[in-house]
């Protein structure tokens, strides 16, 4: 909701800011595909709705009046005004101000002023500080308070919820009343009648209690904002990817074998959970992607459902793979049949209060912050001084488990890689930039070792073993269970494992197991690309240069026929945009002739 009530101004800016957010979408490119990610898309309507407010809000300027977001982006004192004013990433608006004038006058009726006659650079890049150790300790052992804490009413949380489909229920006998329900027979439940009703009274307390029903919002909020944070801290997923997570987010995988003893009974389960979403940063594609759930993560997501669940009923929606786990509470206080699904807005204020918030910063946290990070003066910067609470944002907790993790050497930079998905060592360095100057976690601090010690139950022990094992299936999965025969250097390997596995010489288990052992001591790893797939460890230069047919002669490389085949049809309809003279021609001809050498003296002649 941008206004509070709508009148004839406020609903004529929404109109032209929805034009406008349609222009950018379909007429103003950009990305790598030529078209705007969800996330710059959500971005762009966040300082829209900021324009907005603005907008009216001139509304009590006598000389002024409400503006339109034409005249603000078309009058340069009114921009300026607007840039000086408000709180926001001014890169975006220098974003939306070269999409609105690459969509041109002839669409939007006027012309759009010049965004570099505004500062709106960015501001030095600042990566998310390390969470002190002090402070990391103790953000664990409140997200994992809070999380049993909830946990108490998953069972019975969702059919509570549910019973706000009638709008009188949760409100006060004398609201009721007023209202005209009828006779007392008629009545709904109070508020903290529903509560002791449904036996969720040692859930709704602390910074959870709801004393009336326009608070329950709010407070379903708060719930929402630890199951989301108790999973920044055990997977380091990013806020987009946690956020476009589905109810249908848990699937089990084996990926070891029960163990039956000799009288049958079965003393150890095939299980490992992940948790699944999407992810878009670099593909430029929409992607499925898996992360190990460790058992925390899985509390978690079962409160998260249980939330949905009672909310979907509201919302009359099906619980599937359309359905955000983060649902948008708002129903309870909109209009059942007006309120549209969305995904849950964790503003600043709506979190505020929360215990995850309330860990005040002391100067040990801040020598280690700057033992962390020299080349950043921690000490100047306010945010970060002694007393302050710390600034916690979910990437911190990414940034933070891969260091610490780094650190100790209970995950090796492989696993960071995996874990986090990033396409490249140097990207993996960056998130991990500094590790070596900051001492490890090692769980919980025992007064009397005076040391930190790590139980023999830490998460650090299933992350570093489930990424060995998630990359090994992957990778097993990929190759040694397709029929279409593999080439490559490595490709040519996998593919005499896969004959002899068919032939019965070797066990599927024994790769496995060696695959494992391979990944969890870097001495290979596995990523998809344009032509299979690469298990080469460390820095590619030709990756990160685009040159794909490299791969041809790469030792690492894995190549499908498929693949191929896709490549040389695509760099073929590529080479018809490009005149024969041009230097684009030559260079993609020449791709396509590497390709087809490839695919005749190899594919061919073993199809043949």
């Amino acid at each position: 909701m941008v206004f509070g009530d709508y009148g004839h101004d406020q609903q004529a800016l929404i109109e032209e800011a929805k034009y406008l957010l349609y222009c950018l979408i379909y007429f103003a490119g950009g990305g790598r595909i030529g078209k705007l990610s969800a996330s710059t898309i959500i971005s762009y309507w966040v300082v829209l709705r900021i324009a907005m407010k603005f907008c009216y809000a001139q509304k009590k300027k006598s000389m002024v009046g409400v503006l339109s977001l034409q005249q603000l982006f078309t009058v340069p004192v009114y921009l300026a005004a607007f840039v000086s004013e408000s709180n926001f990433d001014k890169t975006v608006l220098s974003g939306i101000l070269h999409g609105l004038i690459s969509v041109g006058e002839e669409r939007l009726g006027y012309v759009v002023l010049n965004p570099r006659v505004f500062d709106l650079r960015r501001p030095d890049s600042k990566q998310h500080p390390v969470i002190p150790t002090r402070l990391y300790l103790n953000l664990i052992n409140i997200c994992g308070d809070l999380l049993d804490h909830l946990y108490l009413g998953v069972g019975n949380i969702d059919s509570f919820i549910s019973c706000f489909a009638d709008e009188y229920f949760g409100l006060t006998p004398h609201r009721q009343k007023s209202l005209g329900v009828g006779g007392k027979s008629r009545y709904r439940p109070g508020i903290q009648q529903a509560i002791e009703e449904y036996g969720l009274a040692a859930v709704f307390v602390g910074e959870f209690a709801c004393s009336e029903k326009r608070k329950l919002q709010r407070v379903l909020l708060k719930m929402q904002y630890v199951v989301r944070m108790v999973i920044h801290l055990y997977t380091g997923m990013r806020d987009q990817e946690v956020m476009r997570m589905s109810y249908n987010c848990l699937s089990d995988q084996v990926v070891r074998c029960s163990v039956v003893d000799d009288q049958g009974f079965m003393r150890d389960q095939p299980q490992s959970v992940h948790i699944l979403s999407t992810t878009t940063k670099f593909s430029g594609y929409k992607k499925e992607s898996a992360w190990f759930a460790a058992g925390e993560v899985v509390k978690a997501v079962e409160v998260g459902q249980a939330i949905c669940r009672g909310l979907a009923r509201l919302y009359r929606i099906e619980l599937d793979d359309r359905c955000p786990l983060f649902i948008n509470p708002s129903v309870l206080c909109k209009t059942k049949n007006c309120a549209e699904v969305g995904v849950t807005d964790f503003t600043l204020r709506a979190t505020m209060g929360s215990a995850l918030k309330s860990l005040s910063i002391q100067s040990e946290d801040l020598q280690e912050l700057a033992q962390s990070d020299p080349s950043r003066d921690f000490y100047n910067e306010p945010d970060f001084a002694v007393g302050q609470p710390w600034p916690l944002t979910s990437h911190q907790f990414r940034r933070s488990l891969a260091f610490y993790g780094s650190s100790s050497g209970f995950l090796s930079l492989p696993t960071l890689r995996a874990q986090f998905k990033h396409m490249t060592i140097q990207m993996a360095r960056y998130y991990a930039n500094g590790f070596d100057n900051l001492r490890t976690i090692f769980g919980y601090y025992d007064e009397k070792k005076i040391d930190f010690v790590l139980p023999y139950n830490h998460f650090a022990f299933e992350f570093q073993m489930a990424m060995p094992m998630s990359v090994a299936n992957q990778l097993i999965a990929d190759l040694l269970f397709k029929e279409e025969p593999l080439f490559g250097g490595t490709g040519s390997y996998m593919q005499r494992q896969k004959e002899r596995v068919e032939a019965g010489e070797i066990k599927i288990e024994d790769i496995r197991a060696d695959t494992e052992l391979r990944v969890k001591n870097g001495a290979i790893s596995y990523r998809p690309t344009l032509l299979g797939g690469c298990t080469k460890v460390g820095r590619c230069d030709s990756f990160m240069l685009g040159d794909y047919t490299e791969c041809l002669s790469c030792e690492g490389a894995i190549i499908k026929p498929s693949r191929l085949s896709a490549a040389i049809e695509d760099a073929k309809n590529e080479l018809s945009n490009y005149a024969e003279d041009s230097g684009e021609y030559q260079i993609v001809k020449g791709d396509i002739e590497r390709l087809m050498v490839f695919k005749t003296r190899l594919i061919d002649t073993v199809e043949l």
